[in-house]
């Protein structure tokens, strides 16, 4: 079974190692990443920096088979089909994200729904380029882009329910779930099978997210589904410095391990061989075309 984690964030330092070279540390840090990787089975990685990361390019250049990532694209760039096109013709890069909840202000929603995102999906629905849409509390924005680009392959973010530590969730946590399971009548989504661990009011192996991880499955099928651990964020590492969010390196209700995350998939109960063969790396080895 080939094991691909569908998020991690920043594999780089965050801070720079005064008297030593970007080569050097981009080294090293790929080394630990890697040792971290092997000690726990995962063979790829999906990363997410914060932009155009060169140590992302790097690590994705000298080792393909093991890690892709995923920059951002915004309708604010300047040439959207350079950055498509870019995105398409680089074997490093997976896709594309798209931060429709982000900011929290609904600031980009209120601009998706004004059209200004028609041009972005539009591009990658024609260059065949993944996107990754993060909606988290307005996932009924997502229908709408499915709808209108049925060609445009699309995995929703973090499931789109709002989850500890970056976010409140709601109460219940999946009050929401009904929005998410929707999406389902549109072959185009998939769904990013991340932070449901983060949810759970018990320990490992979390069995109270169980009946929502079962309706998901049973909605979507195991084959529209990609793990992911995004362990940079809930272990406190995440965006462009490690104390962007410090409530990240503080416990609170759902704080898990990487270990934790994948074997809640892995040593599911709930799920059959196949399904796990599939949300654990099959799935997001077709979707991004990552042979």
């Amino acid at each position: 079974m080939r094991i691909i984690d569908a998020q991690i964030h920043d594999a780089g330092p965050f801070w720079d190692w005064l008297g030593e070279s970007d080569d050097i540390q981009h080294h090293i840090m790929g080394e630990v990443m890697i040792a971290y990787l092997d000690a726990l089975g995962v063979d790829s990685v999906v990363l997410f920096p914060g932009g155009h990361d060169p140590h992302a390019d790097w690590l994705c250049r000298q080792l393909p088979e093991r890690f892709t990532f995923v920059p951002h694209i915004s309708p604010d760039d300047e040439d959207i089909e350079a950055v498509v096109v870019d995105a398409r013709d680089n074997p490093g890069i997976a896709g594309l994200r798209a931060l429709i909840g982000w900011p929290l202000d609904g600031a980009e929603v209120k601009r998706l729904e004004a059209g200004e995102w028609d041009l972005v999906f539009a591009c990658c629905e024609r260059h065949q380029v993944p996107v990754f849409l993060f909606v988290t509390g307005w996932l009924e924005s997502a229908a709408p882009v499915a709808e209108r680009f049925p060609n445009l392959p699309l995995i929703i973010d973090h499931l789109g329910l709002r989850q500890p530590p970056m976010d409140t969730p709601d109460d219940p946590p999946f009050a929401k779930l009904a929005q998410l399971l929707d999406l389902a009548r549109f072959p185009n989504v998939n769904v990013k099978l991340c932070g449901l661990p983060a949810m759970s009011k018990e320990a490992f192996p979390y069995r109270d997210v169980n009946p929502a991880l079962r309706q998901i499955v049973d909605a979507f099928g195991a084959e529209r589904l990609m793990w992911a651990s995004d362990t940079t964020r809930f272990r406190g590492r995440i965006g462009i410095g490690r104390f962007q969010n410090p409530t990240t390196l503080e416990d609170y209700q759902g704080k898990h391990t990487y270990a934790e995350s994948m074997l809640f998939i892995r040593e599911n109960e709930a799920l059959s061989l196949a399904e796990k063969e599939m949300i654990l790396g099959g799935t997001a080895a077709r979707v991004l075309n990552w042979s």
